[in-house]
């Protein structure tokens, strides 16, 4: 059997990626289209995002333990067939029922592409390369935003719901196309799947701290930017601070873009100083932290300068949570990686939907019970005081990754051969 071209590999592989997420975000400019065409309010038209993204968190350490079972390559193809699908029954649905049913199938497939285009990378490419291939293909995965803001919504605007959805089923189908003709697994990568059985293979990663560790650099990491991007940053920008759409949505695409910039540089710090990662962890909370302490203790709306600087502190959250797998890279044994890093990788979305839905019970709250008089329901002032409990999770997920972190040490300490890897050191 010829070696195959590593390029073409990985590049099919980021392919893949970006595709979903353009499936994964298509629905973010469909709304006003979904309003018309099923003729719902806004609360039924939530169920189009949050039943997918639910999906999507619940199949995490599933795809991670499949990932282990059957490789990379068999993962991408059936993801990417599988949001083909997906949006195919989202284009021809007549009732509202329907496009939540083919979202849920949009979110399954979806599930199954990044993790393992991360064991692809890590399979193909030595330590430190594999390091910085992490987080460049996941900003290039992350353009797949840009394709569904722009290029996708004007087509949507000339063609119409059914060509345009079925236009992206498309290109999922030719992903998965171009997976099955050049995706290739490392062949040592092939004689180390996993055969154990899922709930072994599943307890033997929970009982590892490396992989708690690094699923809470992933929750505290990650929650802030997926939170305003997918649902209260834009009618917290518009509604409240009183932002031009124009400026709010230049403003949500923009966290997109700062991947690139940080990303390298995250990356770099990642490989010539790994003994101190957990200090980017520390000073990204602190970033956010007191962001977010800015715009919200600040009395009436906030300068736009202020909302400017919050955005590029969530921004940096992306990238920053790229550094959970490169703890898992350097610590967790290849044979059990896919399903480490699907246990990791649910961190970030299980926060996101705690604040998700924290924020708007808290929303609720204050309104109903007039905590704050007769405010409106998106009233700044109900904003500030809601976004608090977004704190909360992340300063929680803080505390656990330095409590993982204590028993990493003391567990590599203790146990392990002189030779171990402590949090990148030898």
């Amino acid at each position: 059997m010829t070696k195959p071209n590593v390029r073409l590999v990985l590049g099919v592989a980021v392919f893949a990626y970006f595709v979903t997420v353009l499936e994964r975000s298509s629905m973010g400019v469909a709304s006003l289209s979904a309003i018309s065409r099923f003729d719902v309010g806004a609360a039924a038209l939530s169920a189009l995002t949050v039943t997918q993204l639910v999906v999507y968190a619940a199949m995490q350490i599933p795809t991670g333990m499949l990932l282990d079972r059957f490789g990379a390559r068999r993962l991408i193809i059936t993801g990417s067939f599988t949001t083909g699908i997906g949006n195919l029954v989202v284009a021809v649905s007549p009732v509202m029922a329907w496009a939540v049913v083919g979202r849920m199938i949009v979110g399954f497939g979806d599930a199954l592409i990044f993790v393992s285009m991360i064991r692809l990378i890590n399979g193909w490419l030595p330590g430190p390369k594999a390091t910085r291939y992490t987080q460049l293909f996941a900003n290039l995965g992350q353009l797949g935003q840009i394709a569904s803001a722009i290029p996708f919504a004007f087509l949507l605007g000339v063609s119409g719901w059914s060509p345009a959805f079925t236009v992206a089923a498309s290109l999922a189908f030719l992903a998965a196309t171009l997976g099955f003709l050049f995706l290739r697994n490392k062949p040592q990568a092939d004689k180390l799947l996993h055969t154990k059985s899922f709930s072994a293979q599943f307890r033997e990663n929970l009982a590892d701290p490396m992989t708690r560790k690094a699923f809470w650099v992933h929750f505290t990491s990650q929650s802030s930017g997926s939170v305003f991007i997918l649902l209260w940053g834009y009618p917290f920008m518009v509604q409240a601070e009183g932002i031009e759409k124009s400026v709010a949505s230049a403003l949500l695409s923009s966290l997109v873009f700062v991947g690139f910039i940080v990303g390298p540089i995250l990356s770099n710090l990642c490989v010539r100083f790994p003994e101190k990662r957990h200090l980017i962890v520390l000073g990204l909370y602190a970033l956010i932290l007191s962001s977010w302490l800015l715009v919200l203790l600040t009395p009436g709306r906030n300068p736009l300068w202020q909302i400017a600087l919050l955005v590029l502190a969530i921004g940096v959250g992306g990238p920053a949570s790229m550094v959970a797998f490169d703890y898992s890279r350097v610590a967790i044994p290849l044979y059990r990686l896919g399903s480490s890093n699907g246990i990791i990788n649910s961190g970030g979305f299980v926060a996101t939907l705690t604040s998700m839905f924290l924020i708007g019970v808290s929303l609720d709250i204050i309104h109903s019970s007039k905590l704050l008089g007769d405010a409106s329901l998106y009233s700044l002032e109900s904003f500030k005081l809601a976004f608090s409990s977004g704190l909360v999770v992340i300063s929680f997920g803080l505390g656990f990754f330095l409590l993982e972190r204590r028993n990493v040490i003391r567990a590599q300490t203790e146990r392990l051969p002189p030779t171990v890897v402590i949090d990148g050191r030898e």
